[in-house]
């Protein structure tokens, strides 16, 4: 979504980041991981569970971006090595079952008080036009494509994985989707559907009129960028060597 480029710098900066600070970018985002280098001294890393998606980040990417690849629930590094781990909707791209894993390795090779920062789909829109938007990750969540997490669950996976001080801000920012984005979101469901029978998977009558009513709702409404929520947690300082009488 390179329209969404401001939303991704104001998440680096609600963050906050200082130049002597490490860096971890989750997902194949390269435009976060861009942003973030340019905060820090240091080569940004970025973990991506596939290949492609690596070599495609460094033909497009400055020398500061150092992308990884590595299942996200086994991060190749060392634990205490990360000031910041962003997370921009890559959430929305891990299936339930492995965001607990990934959580747990964050906390893991996080420095004590690291923060992990993540941005997720609110789920409630304000406006028909968000409502649009709502319809199209609806459409990708049937197709296996995302995952809506609800918060409430994301909140306990981050307790799970022992982190404190967990906060919630809801980012409403009323980013138009522009309707040549809108056209390539048509074309791209056309696609995905299109592929489904070669695979010997029949696409159900439940995601062909949802992918009708998100082109007439779309048509009449236009789309914009539903509110994100973003998540931040710190790691608990770890407290060793102290006898308790």
């Amino acid at each position: 979504m390179p329209y969404a480029v401001y939303d991704r710098d104001a998440f680096v900066t609600r963050t906050g980041l200082g130049p002597d600070m490490k860096v971890l970018n989750i997902g194949p985002d390269h435009i976060t991981a861009s942003q973030v280098a340019r905060s820090v001294e240091t080569a940004a890393a970025v973990a991506v569970p596939d290949i492609g998606q690596a070599r495609g980040i460094r033909s497009i990417s400055t020398n500061k971006v150092a992308p990884v690849v590595t299942k996200y629930s086994h991060q190749p590094f060392k634990g205490n090595c990360f000031d910041v781990i962003f997370s921009y909707h890559a959430v929305n791209y891990i299936q339930p079952g492995e965001v607990p894993g990934l959580l747990k390795e964050a906390n893991r090779i996080l420095k004590e008080n690291g923060r992990f920062a993540s941005m997720v789909w609110s789920l409630k829109p304000t406006n028909k036009a968000q409502s649009s938007h709502l319809m199209l990750l609806g459409i990708l969540e049937k197709l296996g494509m995302l995952y809506l997490h609800q918060f409430d669950e994301i909140s306990r996976w981050l307790e799970g994985a022992g982190f404190e001080e967990i906060t919630m801000e809801l980012v409403s920012r009323n980013i138009p989707v522009p309707d040549k984005w809108v056209r390539t979101h048509l074309k791209w469901l056309e696609r995905c559907t299109d592929e489904y029978p070669g695979k010997k998977v029949t696409v159900s009558p439940d995601i062909d009129k949802a992918i009708e009513d998100y082109k007439t709702h779309v048509k009449e409404y236009g789309e914009e960028l539903l509110p994100s929520i973003q998540f931040t947690a710190r790691r608990s300082a770890v407290l060793l060597g102290i006898d308790i009488l």
